[in-house]
């Protein structure tokens, strides 16, 4: 459920940015800077704690978790990173660079649809913890994908 609080933060940062700004009366305006935080505070955050927790703490977050950790855990802890870094880059690159921000994190959401429900399947038991992480993942989604059409200009072709 860490993911939920980034989201929280990633929206109160939107809020402050936008209350600087006197609140901007147009939709399209509070939806780009609402999102442009997602993807800055939110996207970026989920790269720092993927750096720490896969990478530089790899074997203790293996541990902790039951799984046999290695390899893979790093390179899952590098995916995080890129999105991170893809967040960040929004600040700069905008318009149609935001659809490729916005694919690699559905991909990274769908990843948590299909961990968790692979959780459930496997251990035959239905858990809150993962009903709710899946809940978040499609309601998340569905958020960023409702502010980035409401912002305009971003799934533009050409």
């Amino acid at each position: 459920m860490w993911f939920l609080a980034l989201w929280l933060l990633g929206i109160i940062s939107g809020l402050v940015h936008l209350y600087t700004l006197g609140f901007p009366n147009n939709v399209s305006d509070i939806s780009t800077i609402l999102l442009l935080h997602q993807f800055v505070v939110t996207f970026g955050l989920v790269g720092v704690i993927g750096y720490v927790v896969n990478i530089a703490r790899a074997d203790e977050t293996a541990k902790m978790l039951g799984w046999p950790g290695g390899p893979f855990q790093v390179k899952y802890g590098f995916s995080q990173v890129g999105l991170g870094v893809m967040g960040i880059l929004a600040i700069w690159f905008q318009g149609t660079f935001w659809v490729g921000v916005l694919v690699t994190m559905y991909i990274y959401g769908l990843s948590g649809l299909w961990s968790h429900t692979h959780v459930m399947i496997k251990n035959k038991k239905v858990d809150a913890d993962s009903i709710s992480n899946l809940i978040m993942d499609v309601v998340y989604q569905t958020f960023i994908t409702v502010l980035s059409i409401l912002a305009g200009g971003i799934w533009v072709l050409g």
